[in-house]
């Protein structure tokens, strides 16, 4: 993180997003990390997790100390790395809130030493380095997930599991499918046990996670492409641009030509 700063001279990145995971581990700072329109202070021992697409931003107020690992799908799928395990510790939200983990000061030690054990695998580049950084990332995640808060695992109840299904499969299918029971077909249950499940888990219904998935990517598109109005309600899977047009006012309380306008003109 020292790194970056620097080579920035200190200055903010534009807001951005990547197709790859970040692990952003801030050892030590002050400042905001803006997330998906979301903002949320920098402070010592603190873990981001961002999927791929998540659009965000570091305002650091001083220099930070910490490190930055960023890996791909495809570095998952040749070291063995099931992607569902990716999906089950829970770490990183496609969609929603992405606060960060607080680390206690035990787990904070062997974060660093696993860090410092992956750059020097890293800049040593001998043979299987990649197989040991893999299982270095592995064990770094594992580890974290023990004090998340969002790890809903439980072995004995089969709620966790759906819940976790129904998330991946809207995150991956949004922009074809906006109805519950499309998705409830899938999963083998009927539309009424996913809403009950689905509102116990997570505090929202089924209809409102879809809808919640649609209305970010909305906001992304609206703010970070070039895109038309026209071109954006097509790629969310809506027949008619008025219809996307009524849903976004309907969800947000202004038309997406009203969200652009009033937006951050630095997100433009």
């Amino acid at each position: 993180m020292e790194r970056i700063y620097e080579r920035n001279e200190g200055k903010p990145d534009k807001p951005h997003r990547h197709d790859y995971f970040t692990i952003i581990w801030v050892k030590s700072g002050i400042g905001s990390h803006q997330i998906d329109f979301n903002s949320y202070p920098i402070e010592n021992d603190l873990v981001f997790f961002l999927s791929p697409r998540q659009v965000h931003q570091i305002v650091a107020k001083q220099k930070p100390i910490g490190c930055v690992i960023n890996f791909t799908h495809e570095f998952i799928a040749r070291n063995n790395i099931d992607k569902r395990f990716i999906h089950n510790i829970n770490l990183f939200q496609s969609y929603g809130t992405n606060p960060p983990i607080k680390l206690p000061k035990s787990l904070s030690n062997k974060i660093s030493d696993i860090t410092d054990e992956m750059y020097q695998v890293y800049t040593d580049r001998f043979e299987y380095r990649e197989e040991a950084l893999a299982a270095y990332l592995r064990l770094l995640l594992i580890y974290t997930n023990f004090v998340s808060p969002d790890n809903i695992h439980d072995d004995l109840n089969q709620g966790p599991a759906l819940v976790r299904d129904f998330k991946n499969l809207v995150e991956e299918g949004f922009r074809e499918k906006h109805k519950v029971k499309e998705f409830a077909e899938l999963l083998h249950v009927t539309p009424n046990h996913l809403n009950q499940v689905i509102k116990e888990y997570i505090g929202r219904s089924a209809k409102d996670y879809i809808q919640d998935c649609i209305t970010l990517e909305a906001k992304r598109l609206l703010i970070h492409s070039d895109l038309s109005n026209k071109e954006i309600a097509y790629q969310l899977g809506f027949r008619e641009p008025v219809h996307f047009s009524t849903f976004f006012k309907n969800q947000i309380g202004q038309s997406p030509k009203e969200f652009k306008e009033l937006n951050n003109p630095d997100f433009l």
